[in-house]
């Protein structure tokens, strides 16, 4: 794993925590649908400000609102489906175990990633996988918390499902567009089909539609953006088993906080397992499998309003490499010293 790669890895678990903490706090009290659609609207109009103040941006954000089919299509599978079905799983079932169920989105990736997309998975990622989500399901469910509701579950799975078909698609259909061009028009479709829901949502008072706001502009941009620059570099597997960090990180902070005891021997245990298949399914073998590989073209260049984004959100920037050392292919990962002369 580069030191890019691990800085990307670390600050998106760190604010997709904040995504958890705020989104379960904002249903307890908010019609979870208007917190879906609020969201997704705040997060689509502030990436559309930072694609539209540059020319390029603009230019690469009209070419791509004419994939209408492609834009519908991620749009439903990656925000709308999955926004929808985890906020009203939270309401009904609890954080907990919607927490368990999107667990299984490496599991589900890989299998999914088999049978649909022609991708290769090592034993070793399987492995890490399964004690992976093991851990993190253990550690959702270590005291009981949550509700068990069959609908609150099947949302919550259509929900993780969706998003993990999302990864591979959105990879293979966008994958030479900036994650700051293609979030704005992904998370616009989104909105727009998440509209007539927000029209049978209850009302907000001011707090909460602060907290909305908050929620997408100042956590999800960011988060997403992160988010998306991590499955074009390595994958939708490797994205997935990052995420698995989100649960005990968002437990070490409550207790950094003062807000719950220190953890226990199990807690400790649970994570320990949890880094350990994570660690399984992210470290690179010398050759890299199909399943990682970094994409040709402009999607692995960091652009600038990308880079501005994290900055305006205190995320560190990663260092941005220059375009012709990361098209390199992944299998040569020192050919840019190589270069013949007179290039």
């Amino acid at each position: 794993m580069t030191g890019r790669v691990a800085l990307l890895a670390v600050t998106l678990v760190t604010l997709l925590a904040g995504t958890w903490l705020l989104s379960g706090a904002l249903v307890e009290g908010t019609d979870p649908l208007l917190v879906a659609v609020g969201r997704t609207g705040v997060c689509c109009a502030m990436l559309t400000s930072f694609a539209a103040v540059r020319s390029p941006g603009r230019a690469q954000l009209r070419r791509l609102v004419r994939q209408s089919g492609t834009l519908t299509l991620l749009g439903l599978l990656g925000f709308a489906a999955y926004a929808v079905g985890t906020l009203l799983a939270i309401a009904r079932i609890g954080t907990s175990v919607t927490n368990l169920v999107v667990a299984l989105m490496p599991c589900a990736s890989l299998a999914l990633g088999a049978l649909l997309f022609g991708q290769r998975a090592s034993a070793r990622q399987a492995a890490g996988a399964v004690l992976a989500t093991v851990a993190t399901g253990a550690y959702a469910l270590r005291d009981g918390a949550g509700r068990i509701d069959a609908l609150g579950v099947g949302l919550a799975v259509a929900g993780m499902l969706s998003f993990a078909v999302y990864g591979f698609l959105y990879r293979r259909r966008l994958g030479d567009v900036a994650p700051s061009v293609a979030l704005p028009a992904l998370l616009g479709a989104a909105t727009l089909m998440m509209l007539p829901l927000a029209l049978t949502a209850g009302a907000a008072s001011p707090a909460q539609w602060g907290g909305i706001v908050f929620l997408g502009g100042v956590v999800y941009a960011p988060a997403y953006l992160v988010q998306h620059r991590l499955i074009l570099l390595r994958g939708p597997v490797f994205t997935a088993a990052v995420q698995l960090a989100v649960p005990f990180a968002v437990r070490l902070g409550d207790w950094a906080l003062g807000l719950e005891p220190a953890p226990t021997a199990l807690e400790l245990t649970l994570l320990c397992c949890a880094l350990t298949g994570i660690g399984l399914v992210t470290l690179r073998d010398r050759t890299s499998s199909p399943t990682d590989a970094p994409l040709p073209g402009d999607a692995n260049d960091l652009d600038d309003m990308t880079a501005s984004a994290y900055t305006s959100s205190a995320c560190v920037s990663p260092t941005v490499t220059s375009t012709a050392a990361s098209r390199k292919p992944p299998t040569a990962p020192h050919a840019s010293a190589r270069r013949p002369p007179g290039r």
